[in-house]
């Protein structure tokens, strides 16, 4: 009886073991029909953002059109371009249709006539939340082997830089960033790979931007609206409890409506909006929001008005010189101020000692407060050697916290740059 009863257990093994190959095959085979390769070139990079050739992966969601989903981090913040192709095709050519400065999504565009009859649009869960331990195949290019997937299980789902984030132990490498985390039991898209520790620092330990987020940035796309998400006057805590979001700091038109201490409950409804980010996901596109916060020993419903300030990401910014000179790509500061964004290698602005994070203050004694004088001025004095005063953070406690240097600057190269690259003047 014992023997029979372990050959029935080992033949239920056999066959689930048979039907999770089957699934894992049938993925696989999924994604290769809606995952492109994607190579990006940036000349002209904007805050942490590097010069150079990058390589990642993305996903078709919208064959008709020709939208695809893969990491604001492949396709850039700054200007680049980029192109892309589905396996075993030429590449081809993609637009930025949106790039997210809050979560690190992107959505671009490829040329439906290019996309292959043969192409399918990958399936995303767009509500609830897959559950610990759930099966996972991460799928793109790792270190350039094309079209591969890694398979692991889904540890949770947690915040990490401010964002909330997939935590899965699918191996993720260089080149699977941007490609789908799949659901190995219903080929499902659950999030896009984002972003993984090394290694020598943590075994296991990498993260994908919930499927979930991405869907409301194509719904409000798709209906024509900004899906930019608002510059909310409010600073988020997290507690020691898992999802427990506490209200830190409340400004501008929002105080004596929130006050430090709330706990969130819901909002607009979704009560499953305990991340920051899903806080920011309910409020894209929205003139109102209900806000449900528990205060005190009480509940209460706010009604609140959610900012037009939106955090867009449209570069623009002055070259001259080999450094490109621009507004902060971080949110809140002032607009007004010059920032060198970057410094080419051995450019005439590395050779007068001018840094990236430093900030422009005067072009021959003539004052610049935005991108139009900065242009303005530098196109007055090119072909000629003349003073600039920079302003550059100090990181020591004497005597304040910038100082103001001058540096003798020979001023070639002028143009403009925005999110597409050089204007043509």
């Amino acid at each position: 009886m014992i023997r029979q009863r372990l050959f029935a257990i080992g033949l239920v093994s056999i066959a689930l073991q048979s039907e999770s190959q089957a699934q894992v095959l049938d993925a696989i085979e999924q994604a290769n029909r809606y995952t492109i390769k994607i190579v990006t070139a940036v000349d002209y990079p904007f805050g942490s953002d590097k010069k150079g050739t990058f390589r990642g992966s993305g996903f078709l969601v919208d064959k008709e059109r020709g939208w695809f989903l893969t990491n604001a981090h492949v396709a850039s913040k700054s200007p680049s371009t980029i192109r892309a192709s589905f396996k075993d095709r030429p590449y081809a050519p993609i637009e930025k249709v949106y790039v997210d400065n809050h979560l690190d999504l992107a959505v671009i565009k490829m040329d439906p006539s290019k996309i292959p009859a043969g192409a399918e649009e990958a399936k995303l869960r767009c509500d609830g939340e897959p559950p610990a331990g759930r099966a996972v195949i991460a799928y793109g290019h790792p270190w350039g082997l094309d079209f591969t997937a890694t398979r692991g299980i889904i540890s949770g789902t947690k915040p990490r830089d401010g964002e909330e984030k997939l935590q899965t132990d699918a191996a993720l490498n260089p080149g699977n960033s941007g490609g789908a985390l799949i659901d190995v039991e219903t080929g499902v898209v659950l999030g896009i790979n984002s972003s993984g520790f090394a290694k020598s620092v943590a075994e296991g330990l990498n993260f994908a931007v919930p499927a979930k987020l991405a869907c409301r940035v194509l719904d409000l796309l798709k209906q024509g609206k900004s899906p930019a998400p608002p510059i909310l006057p409010i600073d988020f805590a997290t507690t020691t409890r898992d999802r427990e979001l506490v209200i830190a700091q409340v400004r501008g038109e929002w105080v004596g409506k929130l006050v430090p201490g709330d706990r969130v409950l819901a909002v607009n409804g979704d009560e499953s909006a305990r991340f920051g980010s899903r806080v920011i996901s309910q409020m894209r596109g929205e003139k109102t929001a209900i806000v449900k916060v528990r205060r005190g020993e009480g509940i209460e419903e706010i009604s609140l008005e959610v900012p037009t300030a939106l955090d867009e990401v449209k570069r623009s910014g002055v070259h001259a010189s080999g450094m490109v000179v621009g507004r902060s790509t971080m949110t809140g500061y002032d607009a007004s101020v010059m920032w060198i964004q970057f410094v080419d290698e051995a450019s005439t602005a590395e050779q007068s000692q001018i840094n990236e994070g430093d900030q422009l203050v005067s072009v021959n004694g003539v004052n610049v407060r935005s991108l139009r004088e900065v242009l303005a001025a530098f196109k007055d004095v090119e072909g000629r050697e003349v003073e600039v005063i920079i302003r550059r953070p100090r990181f020591t406690l004497i005597s304040g916290r910038f100082e103001y240097l001058v540096r003798s600057l020979e001023v070639k190269d002028v143009f403009e740059v925005n999110e597409n690259g050089k204007v043509k003047q």
